[in-house]
């Protein structure tokens, strides 16, 4: 990441290496040629700040590669030290004038970070049980209303506060208050917060939800299922898991769903024999198999080429100048498309952005969503809602416009939602075309997209002449406001 963006960044991909140790140095960073090769090998271990300055001499966003190496870290995947929490110097009045933005609700990814790691630097700090209260409900806030880079920051910032054992109540009642809501109808980035703990009383709100009702919930419930085991914070031989699993295989029949397959390649060896005889359908059994022994969600094969395919494109689009292909892009495209785990396709996704390759995969992908094989365009659509900020959003309302499968309209709509105010008219007239057409997850995608362009006269129009059902959507829709920007 670091060298891919030294090489081709908005800022550097003009500079020789002794241009960029020179900037790097005016940033206070001891340089030199041999140590830029150590930290982009992974050899040497790469700071906080180190990534700051990359970021800046670079031309990137704040927290552009910061997010994604604090979920490296996290996981284990990166070199860090104990004292990285407490390097540099406590600001205090930074920390009012960032709790002061919490009103205004303009505080950037990049802040959020920063203030979460103050507010947990000490083993204790006061504030007002107000003040950590608002705070908690203005991140979930924007929690539910971000995507892409700007989502994983604030994500980052809730994480680290959940370790914090003065943060961690106002944000778990914040969470509850938020996903128990029976109004509520984005619930996935909200309760993926409760993965971060390993409490009984975070796993229990879980799997009971596993079981809910509401199919929302329930899906929702079995994605943090899945990436609770993943972190240990969850026994993946749990009954009431595999009682779910077992349901969702017999209700999908053909085809079990991405996120059915990600718990079922977790369980334990007894509970996957179990479910693979349970069901009598060979295609299933098939999926199930592919997806355990590959962790992929499609033939080894069709995924190489396809990787293959898009990594060239993309280096071609960029110039890259270089005798070997990129091997870790494409890895990371195939990840990103066809890993059978949602936690690994979107870190990929987001190491992706990150890269200066982002704009280039978009335009790719984005055309192959056109495919002919529902299987290829299928992930393709998906790819594209997570890579928002780098895609033409006027081909991309084009595109989702264009759309008339049915098995795909809801992933085509959903790829607009993180527009935001920039969502052409083309792609409301298309929106409003899957709300009155009456299909069940694209319309319900289609709402929320709306709600998160601030699109209120059309929603109004909506909720007077739609279907009564909608009514509840509509109104959540309309009062939770526009999706996150940063800037």
């Amino acid at each position: 990441m670091l060298a891919t963006n030294r090489m081709l960044g908005p800022k550097t991909r003009t500079c020789t290496r002794a241009e960029f140790v020179a900037m790097m140095k005016d940033r206070g960073i001891r340089i030199d040629s041999s140590r830029i090769s150590r930290w982009e090998s992974g050899l040497e271990y790469i700071s906080p700040t180190l990534v700051e300055a990359y970021e800046t001499v670079c031309g990137l966003q704040p927290a552009q590669i910061g997010a994604v190496r604090r979920v490296l870290a996290r996981e284990g995947r990166l070199l860090t030290r104990s004292s990285e929490r407490n390097a540099g110097s406590a600001a205090p009045e930074r920390i009012d004038e960032l709790l002061d933005g919490l009103e205004s609700g303009r505080i950037r990814g990049d802040q959020w970070i920063w203030l979460a790691d103050q507010l947990r630097r000490f083993q204790s700090i006061y504030l007002h049980r107000r003040t950590w209260q608002d705070l908690a409900d203005q991140l979930v806030d924007e929690l539910s209303r971000s995507s892409s880079i700007a989502y994983l920051a604030r994500y980052e910032a809730a994480a680290a506060l959940m370790k914090s054992p003065q943060a961690q109540p106002y944000l778990s009642k914040s969470v509850g208050r938020y996903v128990l809501d029976p109004e509520t109808q984005v619930i996935t980035p909200v309760l993926q917060v409760l993965s971060e703990v390993r409490e009984p009383g975070a796993s229990d709100v879980v799997l009971r939800l596993v079981g809910a009702s509401n199919v929302k919930l329930r899906r929702s419930a079995a994605i943090v299922a899945a990436a609770m085991i993943r972190r240990g914070n969850l026994a993946p031989d749990h009954k009431d898991l595999e009682r779910q699993v077992g349901r969702d295989l017999l209700d999908a029949p053909g085809r079990p769903s991405v996120v059915t397959l990600d718990l079922a390649s977790r369980m334990t060896d007894a509970q996957f024999d179990r479910l693979r005889r349970s069901t009598k359908d060979d295609r299933v059994r098939a999926t199930l198999q592919q997806a355990r022994a590959n962790r992929e969600l499609v033939e080894p094969e069709q995924a190489r080429l396809l990787a293959d395919h898009i990594g060239l494109h993309a280096e071609l689009l960029c110039a890259r100048a270089a005798a070997d292909p990129d091997q870790m892009l494409r890895r990371l495209i195939r990840e990103a498309l066809f890993h059978v785990h949602r936690s690994r396709r979107h870190l990929a996704s987001a190491l992706l952005l990150a890269s200066p390759y982002a704009a280039a995969i978009g335009e790719v992908v984005l055309r192959l969503t056109s495919h002919a094989d529902e299987r290829v365009a299928s992930p393709c659509w998906s790819l594209v809602g997570r890579m928002t900020p780098a895609i033409s959003t006027t081909e991309l309302a084009d595109l989702v416009a264009a759309e008339t499968r049915h098995e795909l309209l809801p992933r085509a709509t959903a790829a607009l939602m993180w527009v935001g105010s920039d969502l052409p008219e083309t792609g409301v007239e298309a929106l409003l075309r899957a709300v009155h057409n009456g299909s069940g997850d694209a319309a319900y995608a289609a709402i929320l997209t709306l709600g998160l362009a601030d699109r209120q006269q059309e929603l109004a129009e909506i909720a007077e002449r739609g279907p009564d059902h909608l009514g509840p959507l509509v109104r959540w829709a309309a009062a939770r406001g526009p999706v996150v920007t940063e800037g």
